[in-house]
């Protein structure tokens, strides 16, 4: 008998979001999310805690197969291996802390929460599928809640933001799909499921093998999202509700990385003589972000905008970690996208708790909040710490192991990428003393600080960050499981 662990994880949020849709009171309707997405955190932390870390990549647990589609090879086919276990652990947690957040929305909330919880479950969709087509099917569901989140729910700019949004990353997801049709229709297997047409890439010319991988790679870039292909991001980021924000951030950037160690670094062993060029690509544009996040996040003037352009930063690690293709650099890749979802919460929900009551992002009207709002002040010093790589907190293994794998292949990115960690640094602190230090300014007038519903999660996440800082082996562990046996992967 199959598990169906996977299928409740999966379908538990569209029941809730079903149910929160049509139900009109806000004091109801939060409830009814906040239950259904705390139901499949503790599925999702039952199977952690059962989770085999010595089966590393492609040895699937807990998996579910039933046809589907059998005439083209296509099935209802989950499972989860040490690249994903710990993306549907950061999914799991981060939804009913979000929720928790946004207990205090009153604009149309049965829908603002049923949207939450269908973006959830798009997200589960992405990092269980084993098949490409229902993989597809929910990369692409991600886009619709978070399309709504911002048009509705977002800034003055709204609008622009949404089709923005929307356009970059549909057209890309088209382009990845082609991709993907030109891997089936190549390898003559007859099935979408994911291993095997790893497998039976090799056999394809190398032609057409450069360009099934930059056509997925292009998909997967404008997801994370690389530079130049970023522009959507800060955009988005600037006009989504605060819980899009942190969504956005904390999980769906991270489908992109997924997909580099999923699909891409399996497909690079059977480059051959493109190998070279492709991972020199793949280093390039990891260090332009890291680079250019970096700087464009010191020109700017909005707190919210600033932590947006540190998000294109920080993902451009994951593409390095990856471009290095050796054991350190990729698990520390892997952790990354797990760090940096965590870390990343806590600075959205600051600074929505800051646009909330102090009604300003900018920075240079702000000043002296510590005196205003404490809590929210450890907090967020918790979490820009954490942003710079402060040792002893999560962030800081990621970035350690990324770095110190990419200098054993790839030197001269590495010490690239670590001038970018000294300008990192440089911002943040820049901007926690402007904002929370110094004077306190008086036009702001009386303001309050952080409520229970909004410092909880935070807190919650801040532990989090702290906790696996200090002892990463539980997450850290299945990842350089997963690295150290992916095909080609330099053991160092």
């Amino acid at each position: 008998m199959q598990s169906i662990y996977l299928s409740l994880i999966l379908f538990l949020p569209l029941i809730g979001a079903a149910l929160t849709f049509f139900i009109k009171p806000r004091e109801i309707a939060r409830v009814v999310a906040l239950v259904f997405s705390v139901i499949p955190l503790f599925i999702t932390a039952m199977l952690f805690s059962r989770f085999n870390s010595d089966l590393g990549f492609l040895q699937f647990q807990f998996a579910e197969n039933y046809t589907w589609i059998s005439s083209l090879g296509i099935n209802y086919s989950l499972g989860v291996d040490s690249v994903s276990m710990p993306l549907i652990l950061l999914n799991a947690i981060l939804c009913p802390l979000t929720i928790i957040y946004s207990w205090g929305e009153h604009k149309d909330a049965n829908q603002y929460f049923a949207l939450l919880m269908i973006l959830q479950a798009g997200v589960f969709g992405v990092f269980m599928s084993l098949d490409f087509f229902l993989f597809y099917i929910f990369w692409e569901l991600t886009l619709i809640p978070l399309y709504f989140l911002i048009s509705i729910w977002g800034g003055p700019n709204k609008d622009y933001a949404a089709i923005k949004f929307f356009i970059y990353t549909h057209v890309a997801s088209l382009v990845m799909l082609l991709g993907i049709f030109a891997l089936y229709f190549s390898t003559n297997v007859n099935t979408f499921y994911i291993p095997d047409l790893l497998r039976a890439f090799a056999g394809i010319d190398d032609v057409m093998k450069v360009a099934i991988f930059l056509a997925i790679f292009f998909g997967f870039m404008v997801k994370m999202p690389t530079v130049p292909f970023h522009t959507w991001l800060p955009d988005a980021h600037v006009e989504a509700p605060t819980a899009g924000s942190v969504l956005l951030a904390g999980v769906l950037l991270k489908m992109g990385g997924y997909g580099l160690f999923r699909v891409l670094l399996p497909m690079i062993q059977d480059m051959g003589t493109y190998q070279g060029q492709i991972i020199t690509i793949m280093a390039f544009f990891g260090v332009l972000s890291i680079l250019y996040g970096t700087f464009a996040a010191l020109a700017q003037t909005d707190l919210k905008k600033m932590v947006a352009y540190s998000s294109v930063s920080h993902m451009g690690f994951v593409m390095l970690g990856a471009a290095a293709f050796n054991v350190i650099s990729v698990s520390g890749a892997m952790f990354q996208q797990f760090s940096h979802g965590l870390i990343t919460a806590v600075l959205f929900m600051s600074v929505g708790v800051i646009q909330h009551n102090v009604h300003t992002r900018i920075i240079s009207e702000l000043g002296g909040l510590t005196k205003k709002m404490p809590k929210l002040s450890f907090i967020m010093m918790g979490g820009f710490m954490a942003s710079l790589g402060l040792p002893l907190m999560c962030g800081f293994v990621a970035e350690f192991l990324v770095l110190t794998g990419s200098y054993l292949t790839l030197p001269v990115y590495a010490i690239l990428a670590f001038l970018g960690i000294v300008a990192t640094a440089g911002y943040h602190l820049w901007a926690l003393q402007r904002a929370m230090f110094g004077s306190f300014n008086e036009k702001l007038g009386d303001i309050k600080d952080t409520v229970s519903y909004e410092w909880i999660p935070m807190g919650i996440l801040v532990l989090l960050i702290i906790y696996f800082g200090f002892n990463p082996a539980p997450v850290s562990d299945i990842f350089q499981a997963a690295s150290s046996v992916i095909p080609g992967v330099m053991q160092i």
